[in-house]
């Protein structure tokens, strides 16, 4: 299972040198802005004055348990490289506690950068902000889709070509699908793994579909190459160990004894940390009913599991500037806006009221705090995700987190699988501490046996041969998004001058990244109804630009078509 790895590795170190050999001879400009970076050494002390900036303040509870995971975080980073487990409730400070670990880790076991990789595009740009303040913008390099244009220069552009940084914030997607490409622009990065660190947060978040190449990577990784891997979260998937799935399916995880735990049970960390009930409605709820009980809060967040659902219950609220909606029918830059406001509005004493409702991309690492959170039923894991954007900062005795049900909801893919699961839990233990690792994990081990495969392309089938990989057909294959959507670019800010641009000067890898900003998802009965009504132009082969401005609403986003929305699209 491991040689098709070594064969990317050899390969990546082939290509980057005869990238940089080529560039060295015919730019040196470029070949010489690749100048040297912060040592780790460097980076450990400006990571200690950040945090010794915070020690100082009134520590409220809360922050004394950061503070807490903080230590224990940094007394762990000695043990041996290998595959390493944070789990800390939500609001527990996972992101700078696991850049402790992380760079002490480097620090004294001689590695040589600290890789964070992300899943979700909403929070990473938050992350990576949080990451220049510790360590300097010149040490952060962003590699992801949705860059916004005044982070890209050429250094930045060189660096993300080959990971050469000791900072590098990514997502899944690039760390993941490059470690199963075959493409050179892909693998030259690969050997910037070997003997690093790489953090991947929100590890409840790797699909399930594709969890056993995952799990074997990372043990390739591990032990051919030196890389220690960090799994961060706050409800800890099961990596480790045999699980049974559906029918005849298993998951061989990554062995039990290769993975080690930073935070132990005797820290107490979610009795400690517990700032927020719980409670299940067992009575199913219409669009009206639930937007009637957002208008009976001032300040109070809505999660729901699909975008049209989201769309739904946000036009029953009667209109006001304080109501908020959240959705991929948002494009990245109006998604990033909205949030800004929200959190200035929360921010802004008093008791201005702040109504969101949202899709699950606020669920993880998005930090807002509310008294009141209503979630749609899903698996635990996003319950729990939900429950932690509820009194975050313990400024309040206990917050409220509603579950409830939506009358006529038919959920499908694998959050219908989560959601049975999470039923089935909940018949068995009504009255379970939900926040209790064992309670999770016993969610876990149910999931799993609802899951009906962990290895949906035969990643592992075509490679198990040496001799017969099928590198082209697992590139191919490789995809943790599903593709098959078609993307638009919508009438939002300046997204029309970029479109003129585009049609006067042809595309170019700056312009298209500026477009990026602008594109919101759609399934392709969608796009096809859209095309057929004429709402679509196609400025350029292949780009579709909804050019009517009327078809995006300032404060929910594209409107065309709400109602083909599939329940497959849930962000």
């Amino acid at each position: 299972m491991e040689i098709h790895h070594v064969v990317r590795m050899l390969f990546s170190c082939l290509v980057d040198a005869d990238y940089l050999d080529t560039e060295q001879f015919m730019d040196e400009t470029s070949s010489r802005m690749r100048e040297s970076y912060s040592s780790i050494v460097d980076l450990k002390e400006r990571l200690d004055r950040y945090i010794g900036r915070f020690s100082s303040s009134a520590p409220s509870v809360v922050n004394r348990l950061r503070s807490e995971v903080q230590r224990m975080c940094e007394e762990r980073s000695a043990m041996t490289p290998g595959v390493f487990e944070l789990t800390v409730p939500t609001g527990g400070g996972k992101t700078v506690a696991s850049v402790v670990w992380a760079v002490n880790h480097a620090c004294r076991h001689g590695k040589q950068r600290i890789i964070i990789a992300i899943p979700f595009t909403s929070i990473i740009m938050q992350t990576a902000q949080v990451l220049r303040e510790i360590f300097g913008s010149e040490n952060v390099i962003e590699h992801h889709s949705v860059m916004s244009d005044e982070m890209i220069n050429e250094r930045t552009r060189l660096a993300a070509e080959n990971w050469d940084a000791p900072i590098v914030v990514t997502t899944n997607v690039q760390l993941f699908e490059s470690m199963f490409s075959n493409r050179p622009s892909k693998c030259r990065k690969l050997h910037s793994l070997a003997n690093s660190v790489v953090i991947l947060d929100e590890a409840q978040s790797l699909p399930r579909s594709f969890m056993q190449p995952v799990a074997d990577a990372i043990s390739t990784y591990t032990r051919v190459f030196g890389t220690s891997f960090l799994l961060c979260t706050a409800t800890q998937p099961l990596i480790s160990g045999c699980h049974k799935g559906c029918g005849p399916v298993e998951y061989r995880g990554i062995d039990a004894g290769d993975i080690h735990c930073i935070t132990d049970r005797s820290m107490d960390l979610h009795e400690r940390l517990r700032r927020v009930d719980m409670r299940f409605d067992m009575c199913e709820l219409t669009s009206d009913e639930i937007a009637r009980r957002i208008e009976g809060h001032r300040r109070v967040l809505c999660i729901v599991n699909t975008r049209g659902i989201a769309s739904e219950i946000y036009g029953r609220l009667r209109e006001s500037d304080d109501n908020f909606h959240l959705s991929r029918m948002m494009c990245p830059l109006h998604i990033r806006q909205c949030l800004s406001e929200i959190r200035r509005q929360l921010d802004d004493g008093g008791d201005r009221c702040v109504r969101v409702v949202a899709t699950q991309l606020v669920e993880a690492g998005v930090d807002l705090d509310f008294p009141v959170v209503y979630r749609q039923m899903a698996g635990l894991d996003s319950l729990l995700q939900a429950a932690g954007r509820c009194n975050r900062e313990g400024l309040l005795e206990n917050g409220v987190t509603h579950v409830f049900r939506m009358q006529g909801y038919m959920p499908r893919g694998t959050i219908k699988e989560s959601i049975y699961a999470m039923e089935e839990l909940l018949r068995m233990h009504p009255d379970a501490d939900w926040f209790d690792p064992d309670v999770i994990k016993e969610y876990y081990a149910l999931l799993y046996k609802r899951t009906p495969t962990f290895d949906s392309q035969e990643i592992c089938r075509l490679s198990e041969t040496p001799g017969e990989v099928r590198y082209e057909e697992i590139a191919r294959r490789f995809r943790l998004i599903d593709d098959e959507g078609m993307t638009l670019v919508v009438n939002y800010a300046d997204a029309g001058s970029l479109i003129s641009r585009l049609k006067r000067v042809g595309p170019s890898r700056a312009l298209m990244r500026e477009l990026g900003q602008f594109t919101v998802s759609v399934t392709r009965r969608q796009f096809e109804e859209m095309r057929r009504a004429g709402m679509l132009d196609e400025p350029l082969s292949g780009i579709y630009y909804v050019e009517d401005p009327m078809l995006y609403d300032c404060k929910s986003g594209l409107k065309a078509g709400n109602e083909y929305l599939e329940q497959t699209f849930v962000i």
